[in-house]
């Protein structure tokens, strides 16, 4: 069931105030109110930007295993150089996670970026 707002509630800022608060909104990927939700209710606002990067690791993952599959099943043999692709890009995704765990374990500010 989809929530209906209908009320709305004023809020009086200086303009650097406001540009402020509007730009951390922005940094947060989320509109001011999102954001001023968010974080009346005592919610740690975490920016994870090494996600689409993770996401593109994962995926050449995908493929490279996808590649060593049709070799195997065609020739009934893997290269040295296809298993060293598939591990260079666990390497890299194993990196990426230990960093985003880190980021969000250790962060001390409402946003992290």
């Amino acid at each position: 069931m989809p929530r209906i707002k209908t009320a709305d509630m004023h809020l009086r800022l200086t303009p650097a105030e406001k540009e402020n608060l509007t730009a951390r909104a922005a940094e947060a990927r989320l509109s001011v109110s999102q954001y001023l939700l968010a974080l009346s209710e005592q919610k740690k606002i975490i920016i994870a930007d090494g996600l689409p990067e993770l996401c593109r690791q994962i995926m050449k993952i995908g493929t490279n295993v996808n590649q060593i599959a049709l070799v195997a099943n065609t020739h009934k043999s893997v290269s040295e150089k296809q298993l060293d692709a598939v591990n260079e890009n666990l390497m890299n995704v194993k990196d990426l996670l230990i960093k985003l765990i880190d980021t969000i374990q250790n962060s001390k500010d409402e946003i992290k970026v």
